[in-house]
């Protein structure tokens, strides 16, 4: 085992051992990583060992022999460099918590089908005592020496955590910011985050062919089992210096974020995101959720491997539309005349169809979703059908292919629910508890969740998902998406007050809008 391997292990012990001191411990430059491991080890009351080639540790015990650094040394980390070292509470012991990482290991980086991987862990956590065992156990089963697989496990050990890398870590500057915008979410150790902003950076950045960026990046998020692969593995294939690339990305990081930046520490605040006191109409909220299920019919086509054999915004709708008329049937009728609505606002403000793209117009979009409700049931849902002005010969051929989408979506669906009575323990919301307008979307009252959140969670824990996955509520300006290498439902606050204002706009069935 060679000096590198003996400090990372070391460190791994002392951060077990003294997490509660681990806010006193700050990373050092990307190129000094052993110093770095002995600055560690030294404060949590043991002592890694020095390189053979020489570098000075740091903070050496009393009485320790400290030999003079060559000339050659890496400088310490500047304090633009450095950031505070997270906790971690991922405890690899538990069965439950080494489920969850060895499906990541095994589908993201050995490439087993998700189908096998999701059968065999089924109820691992009653079959095993503990995380050890059950390691074991799937290394038999799929006949994978056991060291290799414990080797993929420690590097996803925490690829659903929300902080960086936990040991010493090349280019460490890019994992740590010590001025984080509270509103970013960007993980450069994630691969798919790590390939959004490479490709800015090769070509805004570094002016590569567009063309060369796109062909070498196409699926690198599953080629590559984290963010520092990739960015090695891109510094090789375009003949980059990596150190050169890794300054680069550095710069690009935030390019696509929509928070502002830190200011002496304090978080910018941008213009429009004030909280003006807006409340939030039901108008608002009732599209909202249908906007949320959207997203995770999205998520549950990409994270179930369900086949995509048509337009997917057009089946996340149906998805979105089937769940309301099936699951909250006293919800759906007003969901559907809102996002109805709203869509045929959104129609009539657009000079003409835009036939781009991957959504449909918005009309033809809200049109669709009447016709899927309506094969539900024609009476309770006509307010619906008014919306978009269907015909009684409109609402019978609904009805008809209305009710073979509705069939499709019981049957693919069956498979994946959670046993009845059970909610999956990897479904979770969260909002900025900063913003006020996120506060009166999000509870009606202290601590108490709203009914808006109530049903995402509620849809959310009914599937059995394999990792977690997340709808985050976000008080930026943007729409909102599904994430897959984040496995994140993101909504942003400036769709929803679009939709406040759509809400005072009035619309007839027979004469369009107002």
């Amino acid at each position: 085992m060679n000096m590198r391997s003996v400090g990372r292990n070391r460190i791994n012990r002392c951060v077990d051992t003294a997490s509660a001191n681990l806010a006193r411990f700050t990373w050092m430059a990307p190129t000094s990583g052993l110093a770095a491991a002995s600055f560690i080890a030294s404060c949590c009351g043991c002592w890694a060992p020095t390189a053979a080639q020489g570098q000075q540790p740091v903070n050496p015990p009393p009485g320790a022999v400290t030999p003079a650094a060559p000339a050659s040394a890496s400088p310490a980390a500047t304090p633009a460099e450095a950031a505070v070292l997270p906790v971690c509470t991922i405890d690899l012991a538990l069965t439950g918590q080494m489920k969850d990482i060895l499906a990541n290991a095994l589908i993201r980086s050995l490439k087993l089908p998700k189908r096998d991987v999701t059968l065999f862990l089924d109820g691992a956590s009653d079959r095993y005592t503990n995380g050890q065992e059950l390691l074991t156990a799937t290394a038999v089963h799929f006949k994978i020496a056991q060291d290799i697989l414990a080797s993929k496990v420690e590097k996803f050990k925490h690829c659903n955590c929300s902080h960086g890398p936990l040991g010493p870590v090349h280019h460490a500057h890019l994992y740590f910011d010590p001025h984080v915008h509270p509103d970013c979410n960007i993980d450069l150790a994630n691969a798919g985050n790590m390939k959004d902003i490479v490709s800015n950076t090769l070509i805004l950045g570094l002016n590569i062919p567009q063309p060369d960026v796109g062909a070498f990046l196409h699926g690198a998020q599953d080629r590559y089992d984290d963010g520092q692969d990739l960015l090695a593995a891109t510094a090789v294939h375009f003949k980059l210096s990596e150190n050169l690339l890794a300054a680069e990305v550095k710069k690009f990081k935030h390019c696509n974020c929509k928070h502002g930046g830190v200011i002496d520490g304090v978080p910018e605040v941008l213009p429009g995101m004030q909280d003006d006191g807006l409340p939030v109409s039901k108008f608002a909220k009732d599209v909202t959720l249908h906007v949320v299920l959207h997203e995770i019919g999205h998520a549950v086509i990409r994270e179930f491997d369900i086949p995509v054999l048509a337009n997917e915004e057009t089946t996340a709708d149906a998805f979105a539309t089937y769940y309301l008329t099936t699951y909250l049937p006293d919800r759906a009728v007003d969901v559907l005349v809102a996002r109805t609505t709203s869509l045929m606002i959104e129609a009539s403000e657009s000079p003409s169809v835009d036939w781009r793209g991957e959504h449909d117009d918005d009309a033809r979009r809200a049109y669709q979703i009447a016709a899927l409700a309506v094969a539900a049931d024609p009476v309770k849902y006509k307010p619906v059908a008014d919306v978009v002005t269907m015909s009684a010969r409109d609402i019978e051929k609904a009805q008809d292919y209305g009710g073979e989408v509705r069939r499709s979506w019981r049957r693919v669906l069956a498979p994946l629910w959670m046993p009845d009575g059970a909610t999956s323990p990897m479904a979770r919301t969260s909002f900025g508890d900063g913003s006020a307008f996120l506060i009166r979307l999000c509870e009606d009252g202290p601590g108490i969740k709203s009914e808006l959140v109530r049903d995402i969670e509620s849809a959310l824990s009914r599937f059995d998902w394999h990792s977690q996955v997340t709808v985050d509520f976000v008080d930026s300006n943007g729409k909102a998406g599904w994430n897959r290498s984040r496995r994140t439902v993101t909504v942003y606050t400036g769709y929803i007050r679009r939709f406040i204002r759509q809400g005072s706009i009035e619309i007839s069935p027979t004469s369009g809008l107002k």
